[in-house]
């Protein structure tokens, strides 16, 4: 009787567990992007910056916006093309990348070694736990997830590949600014097809060698 009673407690334990999780397949994701110092000129430098993530199954979407412009980082799931749009005034640039220079382009993260750690914390109504990421050149970045949302295609993030959950918050560069980027909203409503039209007029196209030669400027 004993292990019924055992049995049926564990089973109500998992169906909980399992329907406070959703899965992610299409949504849009709004992340603010905050100082990591308390220099009141860095924190001038982000106003009205911001980061968001468009997810329709395997195609995703990442606009990162400023004053000085918008830069859109396109996957297509299905080729596994990488497509850079970088939007500075009138100048607009086009590179395209396959899934091996994507892969050489992020090495540095494929490499890093993943540490879970035991550490919780309620982030934009999210519980949250820690983990932290250690580079090969030394450097190490403290992110925080959720189990409460589960991506299924996990690519649209660098950190997302390994963690298991959602990032919720994470330490990252904005140029050479430590900041941090923070979920504010997740919205579920269907993404637009057209968010992953590749565009065929007004951008200058720029081999991968001329891209990263645009980003270091």
């Amino acid at each position: 009787m004993f292990r019924v009673h055992l049995l049926l407690s564990l089973c109500i334990i998992l169906s909980e567990t399992l329907s406070a999780q959703r899965r992610l397949t299409e949504a849009t994701l709004h992340y603010t992007v905050e100082s990591a110092t308390a220099d009141s000129s860095t924190q001038v430098l982000l106003q009205g910056v911001s980061y968001t993530c468009y997810i329709k199954g395997v195609n995703s979407r990442m606009e990162l916006e400023s004053v000085m412009g918008k830069e859109s980082t396109l996957l297509l799931g299905k080729t596994g093309q990488v497509v850079i749009l970088k939007e500075h005034g009138a100048q607009h640039y086009l590179t395209r990348l396959n899934s091996v220079q994507w892969q050489q382009l992020n090495q540095l993260y494929d490499d890093a070694q993943l540490k879970l750690l035991p550490d919780t914390l309620l982030i934009s109504g999210y519980p949250c736990k820690k983990a932290l990421f250690q580079f090969t050149n030394g450097t190490t970045r403290e992110v925080w997830y959720t189990t409460q949302v589960i991506p299924n295609y996990r690519e649209f993030q660098l950190f997302a590949k390994k963690i298991p959950g959602l990032l919720v918050q994470y330490e990252a560069t904005f140029g050479k600014t430590p900041v941090l980027f923070k979920l504010k909203e997740v919205n579920y409503n269907p993404v637009q097809a057209a968010l992953f039209d590749v565009p065929e007029k007004g951008f200058r196209i720029l081999k991968w060698e001329q891209g990263e030669n645009v980003n270091n400027n």
